[in-house]
């Protein structure tokens, strides 16, 4: 059997020496090396993860087969926290109530709002901001661990631009960002550079104007390209059925020793792991993901709920494992730069 034949139920089952032969084959058809093949548990699931490196940058094997994908409304029905919240309660499903302002409880205001129509309403939403339950067949395939920032690339210290920016250090700045506040119409090339705390420059980038046809034919150039929508969904996912890749309940609680969220179960999820299928994915809200499709992005909304001040409802949503905004992916699309927006590499097994 191929390796790009691999389905996710067979990876599910297999043992260590059975994923890294599997690996050991995804290796030699990328013309990469494995760097290590464990088990990884995520959100209460565990699978193995096999990292190979290719031309120095980390990937991650992701099974394909008759993948079901998209998510069911009609089967899911929110807790009482999350219908207060998304009625508009900021205290309903505070991860950080010690940090609250010392306000009333707003809890007994969004339970007065409530109808017999509410949770309709809710599922209504989520349908409208997530795709539909759907089979696609998938080759297995290897993807970047990480996303890049599209057009943004390190910088020696003494280049003109970065030089530029170190000169309007001031203290207490501990990063300067160039390209910040720019509108969508500038093309000039501008730098980022990180301090510490004495004000010694400790690294630094260029973020230079790029298109998404530049993106595309770059990555084309080098064997790689952009994975499609349902290849994004499917290596979130990793096989998870429930609204999000850990299941279906949003977070009520986080775990400051350990930088974990709490689920309702008492399941937690470290906030800087992997998802099961060893990619670090959708952990920035303000941070796109391309796909090979223009009009579809993944991943985040742009910081819309999160600058917003949304209850944090809204801002669980932007991680469900089938989230998509069409109108998010039509404006990524139309804009003349997309400096900044995320890219992940994909290389093909077939």
């Amino acid at each position: 059997m191929s390796t790009a034949d691999i389905t996710l139920d067979e990876w599910l089952h297999f043992d260590e020496r059975e994923a890294a032969v599997v690996a050991e084959g995804a290796a030699r058809r990328a013309g990469g090396v494995v760097t290590s093949v464990h088990l990884h548990e995520f959100g209460g699931r565990s699978a193995y993860n096999a990292i190979i490196e290719v031309e120095g940058r980390p990937f991650a094997f992701v099974p394909g087969g008759d993948t079901r994908l998209g998510f069911d409304t009609a089967s899911w029905t929110p807790t009482d926290e999350e219908v207060l919240s998304y009625l508009g309660s900021q205290a309903a499903l505070d991860l950080f109530p010690q940090y609250a302002h010392q306000e009333a409880d707003d809890r007994d205001e969004a339970r007065a709002l409530r109808t017999d129509g509410t949770v309709g309403e809710i599922r209504a939403h989520i349908t409208a901001i997530t795709s539909r339950p759907r089979t696609a067949r998938l080759k297995a395939f290897l993807a970047a661990t990480h996303a890049d920032q599209a057009g943004v690339s390190e910088a020696s210290l003494d280049h003109p631009v970065i030089a530029a920016l170190i000169e309007k250090w001031k203290p207490g700045y501990q990063q300067l960002v160039g390209d910040l506040l720019l509108p969508d119409t500038d093309i000039d090339t501008h730098g980022r550079v990180s301090f510490d705390p004495d004000g010694k420059p400790t690294a630094a980038w260029l973020a230079a104007h790029t298109t998404y046809d530049t993106i595309t034919a770059e990555l084309a150039g080098t064997g790689r390209r952009l994975p499609t929508p349902d290849e994004w969904e499917h290596a979130y996912a990793f096989g998870a059925r429930g609204l999000f890749p850990w299941g279906d309940r949003m977070p009520t609680g986080w775990r400051e020793d350990d930088d974990a969220l709490v689920l309702p179960d008492g399941v937690h999820v470290a906030t800087a792991s992997p998802t099961l299928s060893g990619l670090h994915m959708a952990q920035n809200s303000y941070k796109w993901e391309l796909t090979a499709d223009r009009h579809e992005v993944r991943g985040a909304d742009g910081g819309g709920t999160e600058c917003g001040g949304e209850p944090w409802f809204a801002k669980w949503l932007i991680q469900a494992s089938a989230y998509r905004d069409p109108e998010q992916g039509d404006f990524v699309a139309r804009r003349p730069h997309t400096r900044g927006t995320l890219v992940r590499p994909v290389i093909p097994l077939d």
